[in-house]
């Protein structure tokens, strides 16, 4: 009997596959902030994102995946605690509140860790944790946040050539498109000493890295390539410029952070807001930067800048995370490393006159996420997903026993089996300092929205009915009476 040749290279590669099917699979956690998904792999062309979308090719893109609360810090904490946000109470971003949850929620071991005591080597670069929240005892080296790197950009048309530095935002271009290469910024920094560190580490601990992109934050600012890729027209302009019908301004008014800053630049909001004034004003964390209107109509010329801007921030990094990963592959660690991509909250671009996040609606909500595991399933779900489910989901895909604390729903079906999951979603926001508090309810057809004040009494209910209203323009609380009761008791729970 004739045995057949078979080639050396297959032999060697099966048996190297063979040696690591034992080992526990790596973690790879990429956060891009204020993302929404604008991406190719999500059927949004505008942004150039090749490597994301090649990500996405080999692993699951989660159509409909939400934040629990649409603002960076409380957001991030609720992920990386595995904890919704009414649990930690944590609505702003103030330190004294932080230092209050950790000292009330001793037992919340976040996940950072939880898989370093797990045996996995946990290590932080750029914005995981919100900015000067992050614990050094919590990773297995110091995290490298880069705050002080990446946000202190540039101004000026000659920048010192070793550093960036910005102005305080009031004096700082909304708008910079120098004229250098990826490694000028620290995304492109951090993204050259991720890879260097993934082609030399020991293999024989599995690691878990958290990479964060601070980009497409504000103000938007990435290398003159970036912007030569994206040519914006009026079709990328909002399709929903208005505020949705039948919504006082509270529900939509994302500006109410900023009437100190509004003041500082000598344009005070009105202490009784009409509509008409929280319209001139909503979007003041884009509108307290330079060469934006402090308030009022922005011109469409300005808005496909800012859209050009937005669309170079998501493609700078989008090339920074294809250098990362192109070094997780030539480390020979592709197929042994969970890949998990996420965003903290989506983004408004002009839609119901806002622009930033801060609101309970699909645009400020849902987040791209894309995972990719050794095993797992490809293609795309619709099944409704909470980033408060991240933490359980690594934990099964690592089999890393959970903790008890977590609140959030593995995705481990859904990964491994293809099923679907409509259990709703859950995300809130707090306006004024807890005058309103907005508790949401998405499911897979509505989105529900229960406006509380500081007594607990009703002050709003909003109903958007997603399959015939999906831009979410008109309040249907009034005609769709059965539907908000039900989810309302929903919500109450």
């Amino acid at each position: 009997m004739t045995i057949p040749r078979v080639p050396l290279v297959p032999v060697l590669l099966l048996l190297f596959i063979a040696g690591r099917a034992g080992a526990s699979p790596n973690i790879l956690m990429i956060a891009v902030d204020d993302l929404r998904p604008m991406l190719g792999c999500y059927g949004d062309p505008r942004a150039q994102t090749p490597n994301i979308d090649a990500l996405a090719e080999r692993g699951l893109v989660f159509e409909r995946a939400y934040c629990n609360y649409a603002k960076c810090g409380p957001s991030r904490l609720s992920l990386m605690t595995g904890l919704r946000p009414d649990t930690i109470q944590v609505y702003g971003h103030r330190e004294s509140d932080v230092a209050s949850f950790r000292e009330r929620q001793g037992n919340a071991i976040p996940m950072s860790r939880w898989f370093r005591d797990a045996g996995y080597e946990t290590r932080s670069f750029g914005k995981i944790d919100h900015d000067g929240w992050d614990l050094p005892e919590d990773w297995s080296a110091a995290p490298r946040p880069g705050r002080e790197g990446e946000m202190r950009e540039i101004v000026g048309e000659n920048p010192p050539a070793d550093s960036s530095r910005i102005a305080e935002r009031h004096l700082c271009p909304v708008i910079q498109s120098p004229d250098v290469g990826d490694d000028y910024f620290f995304a492109g920094r951090m993204a050259t000493e991720v890879s260097g560190l993934l082609k030399s580490r020991d293999r024989e601990q599995p690691f878990f890295y958290a990479v964060g992109f601070r980009r497409p934050h504000l103000p938007f600012i990435a290398p003159k390539r970036y912007f030569e890729m994206h040519q914006p027209d009026e079709s990328w302009l909002a399709k929903n410029p208005d505020p949705p019908k039948g919504v006082p301004f509270f529900a939509w008014f994302n500006s109410d952070g900023y009437t100190g800053m509004s003041k500082k630049v000598g344009v005070p909001m009105p202490e009784k807001m009409t509509s008409r004034d929280a319209i001139a004003f909503n979007g003041f964390e884009m509108r307290s930067y330079l060469d934006v209107p402090y308030r009022g109509a922005i011109p469409v010329s300005r808005q496909l800048e800012l859209l050009q801007a937005y669309a170079a921030c998501v493609s700078y990094v989008d090339a920074q995370i294809g250098r990362i990963l192109h070094a997780l592959e030539e480390a020979g660690e592709q197929e042994n490393t969970i890949v998990l991509l996420w965003s903290d909250h989506g983004w408004h671009l002009g839609e119901m006159s806002a622009w930033g996040k801060m609101t309970n609606y699909e645009i400020a909500t849902r987040v791209p996420l894309i995972l990719s595991s050794p095993g797992g399933r490809t293609g795309k779900t619709k099944s409704l997903a909470e980033l408060v489910d991240l933490y359980p989901t690594l934990c099964d895909l690592t089999e890393v026993e959970k903790p008890d604390h977590l609140e959030g729903e593995s995705l481990i079906r859904t990964v491994q089996d293809g099923v679907l999951e409509e259990d709703p979603v859950l995300h809130e926001y707090v306006r004024y300092r807890g005058r309103y508090h907005g508790r949401a309810i998405r499911t897979s057809r509505y989105r529900y929205i229960h406006w509380s004040n500081r007594k607990g009494e009703t002050e709003l209910e909003e109903l958007y009915d997603l399959a015939e209203d999906p831009l979410e323009t008109t309040n249907r609380v009034a005609d769709l009476t059965e539907v908000a009761k039900r989810l309302r008791a929903i919500r109450s729970k």
